[in-house]
C-alpha cells in the first residue's frame, strides 16, 4: 500500500550537490526509540557530518533531502550514487512497531525501484557499501533485522514482491507526474535545474526501462537530439550552455 511522504527538508547537513540516483542504500538508525521526526530535528539542528534522504518509522516517512541531491550517508563514493533510507528503531523490543517500519521501508524502496526502473541489483545494505567501497565500516541494517528474526534476503524478497504489486496496481511509476532523463555528462546540471523546478526525479537515459516510461505522464529529455519515445519533451541546445539556457527559458515561460 502507498504511504504518504512528509517532506521536511533539512537546512544543515545538506551539501546541495546534484545527484542522479542509481539505486538505494538501506540503513538502520541505531538510536532506539527515536522517531523520524526526532531524527529530522537532530540532523536539522546543527552540523552532524551526516544526513539521509528518508527516515521511516512506525507512523510516517519523512523526506529530508530531495532525490536529486546528495546526502551524506555511506561514504563519498556511495553518496554520489545512491538514495538512502534509515529504518528507525523502536525502544526496547516492539514487534508491532518494527512491522510498521518494515512495511514503510519495503514500500518506499519498491516505489523508487518502479519509478526509476530499478531491480534488486540496485538495492544495497550499508554492509554491502562498506564491503564494496571500503570507505565506511558500518554493517547496518543487518543486526537490526536479525534482532526481529528477519534477514537481508527476506527484506529483498519483500521489496521484490512489492515492486510486482505496484506494477500490477499501476502505482509507483504510474503515479509519477514528471520524469527527467539526461545523458551522463555536462547536461546533468541543466537537468538538475528542471528537477528542482518540477520537484521531479532525474534518471540516466541509458539506465531506465522504456516500459516504465510509458507509465509516466510527462517525460523530459535534457540535451542531445534523440528521444526514447515520441511524446517526450526535448529541451536541448547547440552546446551545454545553450541547453542550460533552453531549460531556464522553459522554467520561466513554460514552453
Amino acid at each position: 500500500m502507498p504511504y504518504p511522504i512528509n517532506q521536511q527538508l533539512i537546512l544543515n547537513n545538506r551539501p546541495g550537490e546534484s545527484l542522479v540516483p542509481q539505486g538505494m542504500v538501506i540503513h538502520a538508525t541505531a538510536t532506539p526509540g527515536a522517531t523520524a521526526q526526532n531524527e529530522y530535528n537532530y540532523f536539522n539542528g546543527a552540523y552532524r557530518a551526516a544526513s539521509v534522504h528518508y527516515f521511516a518509522d512506525w507512523t510516517e516517512v519523512i523526506r529530508t533531502i530531495p532525490e536529486n541531491e546528495v546526502a551524506w550517508h555511506a561514504g563519498k563514493s556511495a553518496n554520489h550514487l545512491y538514495l538512502s533510507v534509515e529504518m528507525c528503531e523502536p525502544g526496547g523490543t516492539d514487534p508491532e512497531k518494527f512491522a510498521e517500519v518494515w512495511k514503510r521501508t519495503v514500500w518506499l524502496v519498491a516505489d523508487a525501484c518502479v519509478r526509476y526502473g530499478w531491480s534488486r541489483m540496485n538495492i544495497f545494505s550499508h554492509l554491502d557499501i562498506s564491503n564494496q567501497f571500503k570507505e565506511t565500516s558500518h554493517t547496518d541494517p543487518i543486526g537490526y533485522l536479525e534482532s526481529y528474526g528477519k534477514t537481508w534476503a527476506s527484506l529483498i524478497q519483500a521489496i521484490e514482491q512489492e515492486i510486482q504489486n505496484l506494477k500490477n496496481q499501476g502505482e509507483g511509476a504510474g503515479l509519477l507526474e514528471n520524469l527527467i532523463l539526461v545523458r551522463r555528462g555536462p547536461d546533468e546540471r541543466a537537468a538538475g535545474y528542471l528537477a528542482d523546478y518540477l520537484n521531479a526525479p532525474v534518471a540516466y537515459i541509458d539506465a531506465i526501462s522504456k516500459d516504465n516510461l510509458g507509465q509516466v505522464k510527462t517525460v523530459y529529455v535534457i540535451g542531445g537530439t534523440t528521444k526514447p519515445l515520441e511524446r517526450a519533451v526535448l529541451l536541448t541546445g547547440a552546446d551545454r550552455y545553450a541547453t542550460c539556457q533552453r531549460v531556464l527559458d522553459f522554467i520561466r515561460t513554460g514552453k
